[in-house]
Parts: C-alpha cells; sequence; structure tokens
C-alpha cells in the first residue's frame, strides 16, 4: 500500500524548479524515481532529495502544471515537510518574478554563515 500524495502546485517551469532546488542544496535527478511505502516506486520529471534523504518528485499535470509527488509516510515530521514546501516555493516564486521583470538568471548559490552563525543562501 502506497502512501504517495500528489498534490497540484502552480510550477510551470521546470528548470527554475531546479533552478531553485540546487540553491536550496537538494540533490536532483532529472528525470528520476521516487519510492514510495514498502516497494512501490514512481516516475518523475524531476526528484529532490534533500541532507536527511526525503524525496520529492514532480510529474506533469494535465493542466501544464507540476504536481509534487511526496511520500508522507517518509518521516513523522509533518512540519518539516510543510517548511521545506514552503522555502522551496518562495524561492521559486522570486525567481519566477525576477526572470520575468529582468531576464534574470540564477546559479546555484553559495552558503554563508553569518556573524551569529546562521548558514545564509546567497543567490
Amino acid at each position: 500500500m502506497s502512501h504517495l500524495t500528489i498534490l497540484p502546485t502552480v510550477i510551470r517551469d521546470l528548470e527554475l524548479l531546479e533552478e531553485t532546488l540546487l540553491a536550496e542544496h537538494y540533490l536532483v535527478q532529472r528525470p528520476g524515481l521516487i519510492k514510495a511505502f514498502g516497494q512501490d516506486i514512481y516516475a518523475a520529471e524531476l526528484v529532490a532529495t534533500d541532507r536527511s534523504g526525503l524525496q520529492m518528485g514532480w510529474r506533469w499535470d494535465a493542466d501544464g502544471s507540476l504536481a509534487l509527488m511526496l511520500d508522507l509516510g517518509q518521516t513523522k515530521d509533518a512540519a518539516g515537510h510543510q517548511t521545506r514546501l514552503k522555502t522551496i516555493l518562495r524561492g521559486y516564486a522570486l525567481r519566477s518574478a525576477l526572470r520575468s521583470k529582468d531576464g534574470v538568471t540564477f546559479g546555484p548559490s553559495v552558503s554563508t554563515t553569518d556573524h551569529q552563525g546562521a548558514e545564509r543562501a546567497i543567490c
């Protein structure tokens, strides 16, 4: 039995999504396979894996957007999933807005540590 959850998103640009995920230090595979509960494996246009091993995949929906594929059973940290997704969506929206305004593109960000020891991403 699979615990794979498929959620619609407003994401429509696969390359911009990849840039965003790389900037957030995800390992990205295009195309890729996402593992769900048990032995279930699903094909995805893009699979992102974070440092903890959490996998998220995206596949094309009929409306031209990318749907998120996520096995919510991977961890017991539902708040962590929400935080990760919010960060990804904010980064994607920022890059999308800047790209449409000025034709700006981003490479992967560089991490630095501020004077209080917190890691910050520099775009």
